[in-house]
């Protein structure tokens, strides 16, 4: 089942996610470059706006996959579902390893002394790792599989709104162990974005949805959607008014939830929106696009312009999803390479 506005609005997700991590006016390797100009604003201000991808994700996920959970074997299905991703995971994770963010580095230094310091950036965090992989960003496929498999267990129990209830606290704790960790005595060692903290509730309410047959109504979804936003800039305002919190560290805040459900909503009600676009022709591309793009946005800022240049900043996003579609299209040329970018 395939809709034209959700499949567009998948692919409006991975280019949002692709902006977080390519973070216009803002640079990791000197954080102070854009300090004292009102870029800095706006580099954090467009990293938030882009925080409604991965709760959109999880939210199709979830939808989608409810008919199979309900039609009998939770489990099975789940298993089959996440067993292909747990090949991507573990192939893409390799990847990352093995492959230098420096490439030059790597051939005038040696391959080894080259890649010492990037293996104790990847692997370094020992608590962490498990939940996250080979790169930062695969964190999204086992906190997607961890969610899946909780809830079908739910409904293999036949207690499937048990999967609210646990995502719900999960939530919480999330919340208590990350974003407000600064008013309540600290952020936890644990990094509360992976594993199935934040998933399993947007999972879970995607199946809910489907479960009740959910018919949104697009102009109250718009104003659901409008009202989350709302509440997570008070929430993301009120940290860093009161605990200093930065407003590029949140990944999920309360009003996480009702803005992407409104989002979510709206694009139901609207199915479609896009039908027979350039958008929706990408789509298929969204898991590969994911998988792969981070590797070029690591070369882009070594390999890119460096300093303070606004015109970079203005372009560099589309500049990293032509790459990734470029790169895209070379993989799938080859039926090994290609298999990488989907999980099916």
């Amino acid at each position: 089942m395939r809709i034209s506005s959700i499949e567009c609005g998948r692919v409006l997700a991975i280019l949002a996610v692709m902006t977080i991590h390519l973070s216009p006016f803002s640079n990791p390797f000197d954080p102070t470059l854009w300090d004292g100009t009102p870029y800095l604003w706006l580099g954090a201000i467009i990293n938030q706006l882009c925080r409604f991808a991965v709760p959109l994700f999880f939210l199709c996920a979830g939808y989608f996959l409810q008919p199979a959970l309900a039609a009998g074997h939770p489990l099975t299905v789940a298993l089959r579902y996440c067993r292909p991703l747990l090949g991507l995971w573990l192939a893409w994770s390799l990847l990352y390893v093995l492959i230098p963010f420096n490439p030059l580095a790597a051939v005038s230094e040696g391959y080894l002394p080259a890649m010492a310091g990037q293996w104790q950036m990847q692997l370094g965090d020992h608590l962490n790792v498990w939940w996250v992989g080979g790169m930062i960003h695969l964190w999204f496929l086992p906190a997607l599989m961890l969610a899946v498999l909780l809830l079908a267990l739910c409904w293999r129990v036949r207690l499937p709104r048990l999967a609210l209830v646990a995502g719900a606290l999960l939530y919480g704790l999330a919340l208590i162990g990350g974003s407000y960790g600064s008013l309540l005595g600290g952020e936890w060692a644990l990094l509360t974005r992976n594993g199935p903290f934040f998933s399993l509730l947007f999972v879970a309410l995607g199946a809910e949805l489907r479960l009740r047959g959910w018919q949104p109504d697009a102009r109250r979804s718009a104003l659901l959607m409008v009202a989350g936003m709302g509440l997570y800039a008070l929430e993301a305002a009120g940290l860093l008014r009161f605990a200093a919190v930065p407003l590029n560290r949140h990944d999920f805040l309360l009003g996480s939830l009702p803005w992407a459900l409104g989002l979510f909503g709206l694009l139901l009600a609207n199915p479609s929106w896009g039908k027979g676009s350039w958008l929706e022709r990408q789509a298929p591309k969204v898991l590969g696009l994911y998988c792969l793009h981070m590797m070029l946005v690591v070369w882009l800022m070594v390999f890119g312009p460096q300093g303070k240049l606004l015109w970079w900043e203005l372009v560099k996003v589309p500049v990293l999803l032509v790459l990734s579609l470029l790169a895209c299209r070379l993989l799938a040329t080859n039926r090994i390479s290609g298999w990488l970018l989907r999980a099916r």
